[in-house]
């Protein structure tokens, strides 16, 4: 009888087994770490990269201003300054105006003074963009904002105030003030 009994044991210690296993399986697998956070929405939906037809950067402060336009031939020039163009920079350039991400917009109020956000009247940089269309866009960028992560922006006619990423931002600002021309 004994070996009977082992080999009811056995059997009933492999249904065990089988059945945790097969628990197990069923259990959907957590993976450890961050969950990953949502890129910020973009300040312009309208246009791709190959929309643009050129862009001004300008600073009000400083009267510093730079030109990028396309040629007949879809390649970027600068029109207004003298050597040879960078055009992976120049590339770099739209492509940053295309993504331009903003982290929240804010609702001004009636009677909020826009000086407030580093708007005087302008802001410190003036982004204007031309689509082949004829369609024209303009971002005035103001102040940091007290986090230091942001801009304050104001964009086309819209009313509200959007918060731009810092990165973008900053990088245009040093492309204006060290144009990629040599």
């Amino acid at each position: 009888m004994k070996p009977n009994r082992s080999l009811t044991l056995f059997l009933m210690v492999f249904v065990v087994v089988a059945v945790l296993v097969a628990i197990q399986n069923m259990q959907p697998r957590v993976v450890a770490g961050p969950t990953p956070t949502p890129p910020d929405p973009q300040t312009f939906t309208d246009f791709t990269l190959n929309d643009i037809q050129a862009i001004r950067l300008r600073s009000p402060e400083s009267n510093l201003t730079f030109d990028l336009a396309r040629d007949a031939n879809g390649l970027w020039t600068a029109p207004n300054a003298t050597g040879t163009l960078n055009t992976t920079e120049a590339n770099n350039i739209a492509k940053t105006m295309v993504l331009l991400p903003y982290s929240q917009t804010l609702t001004l109020k009636a009677g909020d003074d826009k000086k407030t956000y580093g708007f005087t009247p302008e802001g410190i940089l003036v982004i204007e963009i031309v689509l082949q269309t004829g369609v024209t866009h303009a971002v005035e960028v103001g102040y940091r904002t007290p986090t230091q992560e942001n801009y304050y922006a104001l964009v086309d006619d819209r009313p509200d105030l959007y918060l731009l990423d810092r990165a973008p931002i900053d990088y245009i600002i040093s492309r204006l003030k060290t144009p990629p021309v040599s």
